[in-house]
């Protein structure tokens, strides 16, 4: 854009049936190879410095938290606001996680969209968990095992399955209700699912995926005795300081990998750890600096605390497919005042 000329001011508004129709639109299994290799460009561009990633800003309630992930690369900033609510399904009939997020000009500092993220999110963590687990898993692995069956275990047994053809799912959750209503809406996508109690579905999985929502300061849900040598892991259910989802004998015992370091060493299973337990941050490894799996027998953790860099990545994606598959409204919701320097002079007087 030349200097000088006034750039276009509407907004691209996605609502959940925009973001949802888009999505359907792609092809579900599409969208998530999609988003596997958006974001393993963006962990590469992460670990070259590419992409700024800032601490996100967290800020604790009585019965929940709420956060703002900001992340920019050169072009672009995003910001998505995401909270966590673990009673909102029983008590309110919404989500534990609601999420919106704003994708900007970095040039001019447009909001070029404002999209519902609370669907995206739960499609690209569980991108990032599949790709994570191309990288460290056996290759010979067959077995899924899914301890925590909420809104993101059906997005990450799908995005599990592109990368990890499974002879056999095993899955475990509290609620006995979200456990059938998991096994029977994976039968529908061609998944047969065979509940059992968490340490069946650890010792049984060549690739254990935690997806729980429970509170600090209780004990964990999986322990080192259950998982057998060569198991690949995921732990993506802790996000806040005092809430684990392994015992700590367990992450001392296995190849830990984080997302976002600084993050992951506050928030995520690396809290037990001190920072020299780390091997590497998934970004390192995608981009060769150091190798993921060495042995069959290894044991290996992915811990997915989630992070914005991820979130700048899905905006870009389905900005670009909203725009080509003419999906969604724009709205005009800046201001662009006939004098810029004149708020006064151009609406009030």
């Amino acid at each position: 854009m030349a200097s000088g000329d006034r750039p276009r001011v509407e907004t691209l508004l996605l609502d959940e049936v925009d973001v949802a129709g888009l999505v359907k639109r792609v092809g579900l299994e599409e969208f998530l190879r999609l988003m596997m290799h958006r974001l393993e460009e963006g962990f590469a561009l992460f670990a070259r410095g590419e992409i700024r990633v800032p601490a996100r800003h967290e800020f604790y309630f009585e019965k929940g938290s709420v956060e703002s992930m900001p992340a920019a690369d050169s072009r672009f900033f995003a910001v998505k606001v995401v909270n966590t609510h673990p009673l909102n399904p029983r008590e309110y009939g919404l989500s534990t996680i609601m999420a919106l997020g704003v994708l900007v000009d970095g040039e001019t500092g447009l909001p070029l969209m404002l999209a519902e993220s609370t669907i995206l999110t739960a499609l690209r963590t569980a991108a990032a968990t599949a790709l994570a687990t191309k990288y460290l898993a056996r290759r010979d692995s067959e077995a899924l095992g899914v301890i925590g069956t909420g809104a993101q275990s059906l997005p990450h047994l799908h995005a599990l399955s592109l990368v990890v053809k499974p002879s056999a799912v095993y899955a475990y959750d509290v609620d006995s209700e979200a456990l059938r209503d998991f096994a029977s809406t994976a039968s529908r996508i061609s998944f047969d699912v065979s509940p059992a109690g968490p340490e069946v579905v650890a010792s049984r999985a060549d690739v254990l995926t935690t997806l729980t929502c429970k509170p600090a300061g209780t004990p964990p849900v999986v322990y080192n005795s259950w998982v057998r040598d060569g198991a690949h892991m995921n732990a993506v259910g802790s996000d806040s300081p005092g809430k684990v989802e392994l015992e700590k004998a367990l992450v001392e015992r296995a190849k830990l990998v984080v997302d976002f370091p600084d993050q992951a060493l506050r928030e995520g299973e690396a809290q037990q750890v001190p920072r020299e337990k780390v091997y590497a941050h998934l970004g390192e490894i995608v981009l060769g600096l150091k190798p993921g799996r060495t042995s069959q027998s290894e044991v290996t953790l992915f811990d997915s605390v989630g992070f914005a860099m991820e979130d700048l990545v899905a905006y870009k994606l389905v900005y670009e497919l909203a725009l080509r598959e003419g999906v969604g409204r724009t709205v005009k919701i800046v201001a662009t005042p006939a004098r810029p320097k004149n708020i006064y002079a151009s609406y009030f007087l």
